[in-house]
C-alpha cells in the first residue's frame, strides 16, 4: 500500500464525543472547554486538545466543533496519528485542519512558509517520508497532495506538483512539474520522468505519458522476455 493510501485512511476521523459532552462517537479532551448553546451550538476546546477514535489521534492547540453543520476546525501544532491493523504507523503534521462530517471532505495545511510533513512506518521496517503544501481528502475515497508533493523512502520516491490517490481504483496520479517516480521494491524497478504518471495497485502497473524519460530493470530476465513477446 502506498503512503497516500494510508493517508486516505488516516484523514477520516470517526464522529466524536467529548468526555464532557456527546459531540458524536469518540473522545475529546482539552485544558478548557467552552460550550455555546442555542440555534448555533458550538463546542470550543482550548489548550492541549486531544481527539481519539478507532485508532486515530488528533492533537492541536485549539479546536472547534459546530453542531449545525457538523464541522471540525483545529489549529496550532496539529498532529494526526493512526496505527492500522497490520501495525503500520502513519503520522502527519501541520498547522491548520478542517473536516466536514457530512461530506467527509477535509484538509490539513502548514504554517505560512512551511510544509505538511508525514511519515509512514510499516511494522519493523524503515519509514517512508513525505511533504506537500496542502493535503485534502474526501473520506477514504480520495486524497490529494497539492502545492508540491514529495515522497521518499526505501520503497518509493516521487515528486510532482500534485499527487492524487483514488482508493476504489487503487490509482495514484502525478501531475504538473514533470513528475518523477522511482519504484524501488518488487520484481522490477524503475525510475522515470514524464508529463503525467499513473500507477495502479491491481494490476501493478505504471503508465507514463508525454516526453517520457527513464529506465526499467527486471530482476527476472526470463519474465522480461515473456513480456516482450
Amino acid at each position: 500500500m502506498t503512503a497516500l493510501a494510508v493517508l486516505a485512511l488516516l484523514c477520516v476521523p470517526a464522529a466524536a464525543e467529548s468526555t464532557a459532552s456527546p459531540v458524536a462517537g469518540s473522545v475529546v479532551r482539552s485544558k478548557e472547554w467552552v460550550i455555546r448553546r442555542g440555534a448555533s451550538k458550538e463546542e470550543e476546546f482550548i489548550g492541549n486538545v486531544r481527539y481519539e477514535s478507532a485508532g486515530t489521534r488528533l492533537t492541536s492547540d485549539w479546536a472547534l466543533f459546530k453542531h449545525a453543520d457538523r464541522t471540525w476546525q483545529a489549529r496550532g501544532a496539529v498532529t494526526l496519528r493512526r496505527e492500522t491493523s497490520d501495525g503500520t504507523l502513519f503520522e502527519a503534521r501541520g498547522q491548520k485542519a478542517g473536516h466536514d462530517e457530512a461530506s467527509k471532505n477535509g484538509f490539513l495545511e502548514p504554517a505560512p512558509g512551511e510544509r505538511v510533513l508525514f511519515t509512514r512506518t510499516p511494522a519493523g521496517l524503515e519509514p517512508d517520508h513525505g511533504e506537500s503544501g496542502r493535503v485534502s481528502w474526501n473520506g477514504e475515497s480520495r486524497v490529494t497532495l497539492s502545492a508540491g508533493a514529495k515522497v521518499w523512502g526505501p520503497r518509493l520516491e516521487l515528486a510532482a506538483d500534485e499527487a492524487v490517490y483514488e482508493k476504489a481504483a487503487g490509482r495514484l496520479t502525478l501531475n504538473g512539474g514533470r513528475p518523477v517516480l522511482r519504484k524501488v521494491e518488487g520484481e522490477w524497478t524503475t525510475a522515470l520522468k514524464a508529463d503525467t504518471v499513473v500507477a495502479t495497485e491491481s494490476p501493478r502497473r505504471i503508465e507514463a505519458r508525454g516526453r517520457v524519460k527513464g529506465w526499467m530493470i527486471f530482476k527476472d530476465r526470463d519474465k522480461l522476455k515473456e513480456l516482450a513477446k
